[in-house]
């Protein structure tokens, strides 16, 4: 059994999103079990759940009838992270678009994307495929997810991209609120459809990027397998690894066997699960490990021997020789490069 993660290098829009609601971002972390450590970072993950009660929680509390498109508004490509990235140095609008539907899992996992010819246009369609996240049925998550799909195109072809019609899964807006939406989108608006779509010329998909980086491209997408690797990982039996060893920390039993019994199989079949997911139960007893470490030593109070018994060492010296196998110094060479 799997559990879709999302990497915490999207918790940067997310804060964005939240702060624009005006929300005691601190509180709100620490109410869900977000790290503020984590954020930005690619190798860290949130759930599903921590992201919806984040993003549920901004749209309700949001005093602003148009948050939603007004945010989606204000995005660019560069908001997406690598798959923006990714999408800016395609050849074409149509490669950069087909980035979006390989690579979107790196961002919204819980989105469907599908793009179908009408006549002479391109309807790029958009639908949650998880109907326990409250925030996909808000209003406001369909105006965010709308208009960021228009603002990425805008941005990707530099102010090129015309819109023929847009729908929206919303019933219609009262008469004082269409004109923000008219000024934003300047074409035909369908309200109460049966998916969140834009619809564009056909003939838009030829037209080449002008911020295409073939060789650049090419590099972005091997970091974007190895990422959607990790994620694949993180969902699996490694992140339940990750997730049971950062809980025996603190002086706790690492062991192979007190980990595979707090996830009720045996060690042998624990070690079989992790290699077909291409990992080692010692590799990430020791990433685990040095992640932590490395915050101790941050702080100016951290107790070396302590430490050393929080990570499971029988003494300082093992740990001190361990530290620098996995960092390339020792722990206090480690803690003057931090200051310096």
């Amino acid at each position: 059994m799997t559990t879709t993660l999302l990497p915490a290098s999207i918790l940067p829009g997310l804060l964005e999103v939240s702060l624009r609601s005006q929300l005691d971002i601190q509180a709100l972390f620490e109410r869900i079990g977000i790290d503020a450590e984590i954020v930005g970072r690619s190798d860290c993950y949130i759930s599903l759940q921590q992201l919806d009660e984040l993003l549920f929680t901004a749209f309700t509390e949001s005093e602003d009838p148009l948050f939603g498109l007004h945010v989606g508004a204000d995005n660019h490509y560069g908001n997406l992270d690598l798959l923006g990235t990714l999408m800016a140095t395609a050849a074409t609008l149509e490669q950069g678009l087909g980035m979006l539907f390989r690579y979107k899992d790196l961002i919204v996992p819980y989105l469907e994307f599908g793009m179908e010819l009408v006549g002479k246009s391109v309807r790029l369609s958009v639908v949650s495929r998880e109907p326990t996240l409250r925030f996909t049925a808000t209003r406001e998550h369909n105006d965010l997810v709308v208009a960021t799909m228009v603002a990425i195109g805008r941005s990707l072809m530099a102010g090129q991209f015309r819109l023929d019609e847009v729908h929206f899964q919303h019933a219609t807006p009262v008469v004082a609120q269409r004109q923000g939406y008219h000024a934003f989108f300047q074409c035909p608006l369908h309200f109460a459809a049966p998916r969140n779509a834009i619809q564009f010329s056909a003939m838009l998909l030829a037209e080449p990027l002008p911020r295409a980086y073939p060789k650049y491209h090419e590099r972005l997408r091997r970091s974007a397998d190895q990422r959607l690797t990790g994620l694949s990982r993180a969902g699996g039996i490694t992140g339940q690894v990750l997730t049971q060893l950062r809980t025996q920390l603190n002086g706790g039993d690492l062991h192979i066997e007190a980990v595979a019994a707090a996830l009720a199989m045996t060690p042998r079949t624990l070690q079989r699960r992790l290699l077909e997911e291409g990992a080692r139960f010692v590799q990430l007893r020791d990433q685990v490990r040095l992640d932590f470490a490395r915050q101790a030593l941050a702080a100016p109070e951290c107790n070396l021997p302590e430490l050393a018994q929080q990570l499971g060492f029988a003494d300082t010296a093992n740990f001190y020789h361990a530290f620098k196998r996995w960092q390339g110094c020792a722990p206090g060479q480690y803690r003057r490069q931090l200051k310096g």
